[in-house]
């Protein structure tokens, strides 16, 4: 299993430019759909989770996706699967690119990237926002948030805390039957 790990983060990793949002569909693919180790739900709660772990999204995820599929070494080998793509792309760009990062070659290929990491992190929202919504009060936790952010309201550490909070409330509320 752990080999199996590496393997299946090593292609994630290789192909995820932009960080972790972009990584989000080829996680659903490669994790979810084709290997069945995860479901929509615990996708959705590993970003979740991996958003608010100190370091990045994509570590994170491989680690908590890691450790649910094959314990500590599972996570030991799906975090060093998705890290090692970036360290040989990394070394490579440096030894090959590091004084002519302004080669309208390499500049071409960055907006390439570029807009296609945009179009990956659009999709990862819209496929968060369809799976993660399912209720009036999330919609209202949605707009209110959205809110906040647009117009710096509250930073978003804040309204982490805040809305965590309330969701324990509203869920203590349903539960004792004075909310439906």
């Amino acid at each position: 299993m752990g080999l199996e790990l590496f393997y299946s983060f090593f292609k994630i990793g290789l192909f995820t430019f932009g960080g972790g949002y972009a990584m989000i569909p080829l996680i659903e693919k490669e994790i979810m759909e084709e290997k069945h180790w995860i479901s929509k739900n615990e996708l959705l709660e590993i970003i979740s989770i991996s958003q608010m772990t100190p370091g990045t999204i994509a570590i994170n995820a491989a680690t908590f996706v890691g450790k649910k599929v094959g314990g500590i070494k599972g996570s030991i080998m799906a975090t060093l699967g998705v890290t090692f793509p970036s360290l040989i792309i990394i070394t490579l760009i440096s030894i090959f690119f590091s004084k002519d990062f302004d080669h309208p070659i390499v500049q071409k290929i960055f907006f390439g990237l570029r807009a296609g990491i945009s179009a990956m992190i659009l999709i990862s929202v819209i496929k968060l926002f369809k799976n993660g919504i399912k209720c009036k009060v999330g919609i209202g936790i949605f707009i209110i948030t959205l809110i906040c952010l647009l117009f710096s309201i509250l930073p978003p550490i804040e309204l982490i805390l805040l809305f965590g909070l309330g969701s324990i409330l509203i869920h203590y509320i349903k539960k004792r039957g004075k909310l439906k």
